[in-house]
C-alpha cells in the first residue's frame, strides 16, 4: 500500500464530482465507498488477506492489530489520501494515487466474478472517473480471475516478484543498503497489516543473476531477514529460469496500463 507524497488527489484524473454512480451488468450495482463502509471495507479486506496467507504464510502473515492498522490507513486515504473507493453488495476495490497514476491493491471480490460480475462493475467505476490514467493493478499469481479481469482491461504485466521464505530467520533491521555481487539489495520492513518476523531482503533490479542470486540466498539469514524477493522486469527472459533453479516462485505480478472500461461479455 502506498500514500501520495502530498496526500491530495491527484489533478490528472477527470473526476465527475459525483455523490453516486451507478452502473448496471447482469443485475450488480456498484457505488463510491465511504468513511462509512470502513468497518465493512475492513471485513471484507480481512478475508482477502487470509486467503493470501497459505501462498506465502511468512511473507504475507497477518499481524495481530491488522484490522485496527489496516482501518486506520483506510481512514487516511479516503479523507486526506485522494484515494478512490468503490463498493458493490459483496466487493470493493480502492485506487490510490502513485506518481501520476494510481495503484489498486486493496480489492475483494469473492468467488470467480473478477471480469464478468462484481469485478468488472468496480473497474468500470474506477474507469468513469479515471479513464485514461495509468494504472499498477496487484495480482497474486494464485488469483487467476483476478488477473482475467486485468487482462480483460487490456493490462499487461510490467513486472513480478518471485520471493522464497527462511524458515526460522529474523530480528533483523529494516532499512538496510546492501551490496550484493550482480546487484543491489535493501531491507524492507512490511507494512503494519504484515509481521514476518524480520524484514525483506529486496533486490528491485539483477545485474548478474549467476552472482546475484546464490549471494542473496546466503547473506540474508545472516542479515535476520525473514524472505527474500527479487524483482523481474517483463522483458527479462533468463531471470526466470535462474530464479525458479535456485528454489524462487513467483507470487505476485504487476499489470500496468491505461485505465479504460470492460466491456460486458455477450
Amino acid at each position: 500500500m502506498t500514500r501520495s507524497a502530498s496526500g491530495a488527489a491527484s489533478p490528472f484524473c477527470a473526476c465527475h464530482g459525483r455523490d453516486v454512480y451507478t452502473s448496471i451488468a447482469r443485475g450488480v450495482t456498484g457505488s463510491l465507498a465511504t468513511s462509512a463502509d470502513l468497518d465493512w471495507m475492513v471485513t471484507l479486506l480481512a478475508e482477502r488477506r487470509r486467503s493470501l496467507v497459505p501462498h506465502a504464510p511468512i511473507f504475507w502473515r497477518p499481524a495481530p492489530d491488522a484490522a485496527i492498522a489496516h482501518r486506520a490507513f483506510l481512514e487516511y486515504l479516503l479523507a486526506d489520501g485522494g484515494a478512490h473507493a468503490y463498493r458493490t453488495v459483496a466487493s470493493v476495490l480502492i485506487a490510490v494515487p502513485r506518481g501520476d497514476g494510481w495503484l489498486v491493491d486493496d480489492a475483494y471480490v469473492p468467488g470467480e466474478d473478477w471480469a464478468t460480475g462484481d469485478g468488472r462493475v468496480l473497474w468500470n467505476e474506477l474507469a468513469a472517473d479515471c479513464g485514461g490514467s495509468e494504472v499498477r493493478f496487484v495480482c497474486p499469481t494464485h488469483e487467476h480471475a483476478r488477473a482475467e479481469l486485468a487482462r480483460a482491461a487490456e493490462l499487461a504485466v510490467a513486472e513480478s516478484w518471485w520471493h522464497m521464505e527462511l524458515q526460522g530467520s529474523g530480528g533483523g533491521e529494516a532499512g538496510c543498503q546492501i551490496e550484493l555481487p550482480g546487484a543491489e539489495a535493501i531491507t524492507v520492513g512490511a507494512p503494519a497489516i504484515y509481521a514476518p518476523p524480520g524484514p525483506i531482503l529486496f533486490l528491485p533490479a539483477i545485474a548478474d543473476a549467476g552472482r546475484a542470486v546464490p549471494a542473496a540466498i546466503a547473506k540474508a539469514p545472516e542479515l535476520g531477514c525473514s524472505a527474500i524477493v527479487v524483482n523481474q522486469v517483463a522483458s527479462d527472459d533468463a531471470l526466470p529460469n535462474n530464479l525458479t533453479d535456485a528454489g524462487f516462485r513467483r507470487h505476485c505480478d504487476y499489470y500496468t496500463g491505461a485505465i479504460q472500461r470492460v466491456q460486458e461479455t455477450p
